[in-house]
């Protein structure tokens, strides 16, 4: 060293830390970036220094802390400097761990003898990847935008000719592993009938929805084999152990006619058989629920569910996990895929796999959603698909009496071309008009459809429309008693979306009014 340098040095450490700024006056926290951090994401704090005449003191260290420990949370850097110009200091906090956690970050700064904090707001962590347990499938909104009950749709006419351009909905909720809504996930759509989209891509909002419109058209649905229900549906490394049908047909309770099989025991346990008949009008057909049981899948990034028993956050050797397959459309409902049948190649190998036997946290996630295409039946679907219950057919209609003032119901059974109930998807949909005497219709059963068993069990009720004599005494009965004659008409709309209404003609049914 030259001689005259160390003294200089010396000099200047004593003059630095003379000029060390004091403790500011004030320090306050500014922002968070993002405002919302998901698990795993680093998030920004910062905060500023300001001195006694307000204005943004540079150079000022600030330490940083949790004010609790929380596992898996850390702070890149522990310590840092104010900027100069706007005083601010920024600290960086993220979540290793896979658990939702919450955290106050504490600042700190000394000057002299003086030591000021400032305090962050809660930084709250949430939000993992996709889990297959979380993303949710359904069409039709019934209980909010989030939700779906309308499982059919009117898509045939009576000579089961296709309706083009019937709509409804369809609505996938992602989330994570904790239930958090995923905002800004790419969903994609594939269906086995009609068309889903425009694009068949949309992207989530903010409590995790992603929505498409559906519309009835070509291609149509597959034309499938009768099959059979049971309770115990294969599931292997190359079956979902899906029902064959879902549970909302009522398929535990099929029988091979079942307008012919009301009334009898039900027997739910038991392997049941799909309703299935010869169609009057196509030679060769056989008709079944299932021609018209259209698959959709909604498909997305994600993991596999998992069972987090230590409560990691993470999956560990030993926890249970749902292994899936390749996304694929279940044209034919058999769980399984087979070669005519649309399908994603997660892997890129050229082909289509099943269950790979090992847990998977990033793959593609899917779920199925199936709604069903009904029409209404032609005249010579009518010995099959209508049933009068009450009164019954063969009953003398002098015997079928209504009281003054008193009413009568009337039942029956009516089912589309494939054993299908068909389509209702409005609040007022019921049976109303036709009555011919001193009586009138009255709907029993209105509103939207929930389950979509075989056949729609129809009521309505028939009231004497007597009108009471001004002194409140009760009329004289009619000496004969007066006929009556209904054939009310009961609607049924196609779709939430500007459906058409099909109006199906009741049986007529004869009485008298005491």
């Amino acid at each position: 060293m030259r001689p005259g340098l160390a003294p200089w040095v010396a000099f200047a450490s004593v003059v630095f830390v003379a000029c060390s700024p004091p403790a500011p006056a004030t320090l306050e926290f500014v922002d968070q970036s993002p405002a919302q951090p998901r698990l795993g994401e680093i998030t920004t704090l910062r905060f500023r220094a300001v001195d006694s005449r307000g204005q943004p003191q540079a150079g000022t260290k600030v330490s940083f802390s949790l004010q609790s420990d929380v596992p898996g949370v850390e702070l890149s850097p522990d310590e840092g400097t104010t900027n100069a110009g706007d005083g601010v200091v920024s600290v960086q906090v993220v979540a290793r761990g896979g658990r939702v956690a919450s955290v106050v970050v504490v600042a700190t700064a000394t000057g002299g003898e003086e030591t000021k904090t400032a305090v962050s707001p809660v930084v709250s962590f949430a939000g993992a990847n996709s889990s297959s347990r979380q993303l949710t499938f359904q069409c039709g909104s019934f209980s909010g935008s989030g939700s779906g009950l309308h499982h059919a749709i009117g898509a045939w006419d009576e000579t089961r000719n296709l309706i083009a351009g019937v709509k409804v909905r369809c609505i996938a909720h992602v989330g994570d592993r904790n239930g958090d809504g995923i905002t800004g996930a790419q969903v994609s759509f594939l269906t086995e009938a009609g068309t889903i989209g425009p694009s068949a891509v949309s992207s989530t909002d903010v409590v995790g929805n992603a929505e498409a419109l559906y519309k009835s058209s070509f291609p149509l649905p597959e034309d499938v084999a009768p099959a059979t229900f049971t309770w115990q549906p294969v599931k292997d490394v190359t079956h979902t152990g899906e029902y064959v049908a879902p549970l909302w047909m009522h398929p535990f309770l099929w029988e091979e006619n079942p307008l012919a099989a009301f009334g009898t025991t039900p027997r739910p346990y038991e392997d049941r058989p799909e309703p299935r008949r010869n169609d009057p009008i196509r030679p060769g057909i056989v008709n079944n629920p299932r021609d018209n049981l259209v698959s959709i899948i909604a498909i997305t990034s994600g993991e596999e569910a998992y069972d987090d028993n230590n409560n990691n956050g993470q999956w560990d050797t030993g926890e249970n996990y749902d292994d899936l397959t390749e996304p694929f459309v279940d044209n034919n409902d058999n769980g399984t895929w087979d070669p005519h049948e649309r399908y994603v190649d997660t892997n890129g190998d050229g082909k289509w796999n099943g269950k790979n036997g090992k847990f998977d946290a990033s793959t593609l996630i899917w779920v199925q959603e199936r709604i069903l295409w009904t029409g209404w039946p032609h005249a010579l679907d009518a010995p099959q698909v209508f049933r009068q219950i009450r009164p019954l057919p063969d009953v003398v209609p002098t015997t079928f009496i209504i009281e003054h003032f008193g009413s009568q119901a009337v039942q029956f059974l009516v089912s589309d071309p494939w054993y299908n109930r068909i389509a209702q998807n409005a609040d007022e949909d019921g049976c109303t008009g036709g009555a011919s005497g001193p009586v009138e219709v009255a709907p029993t059963i209105t509103g939207i459809a929930l389950t979509y068993p075989s056949f729609k069990f129809e009521s309505y009720s028939v009231d004497d429309v007597h009108e009471q004599p001004p002194d409140g005494a009760p009329p004289p009965e009619s000496n004969p008693p007066v006929p009556w004659e209904v054939s009310p008409t009961c609607y049924y709309t196609a779709a939430q979306l500007e459906g058409h209404k099909v109006g199906i003609v009741g049986p007529t049914v004869k009485g008298v009014v005491k």
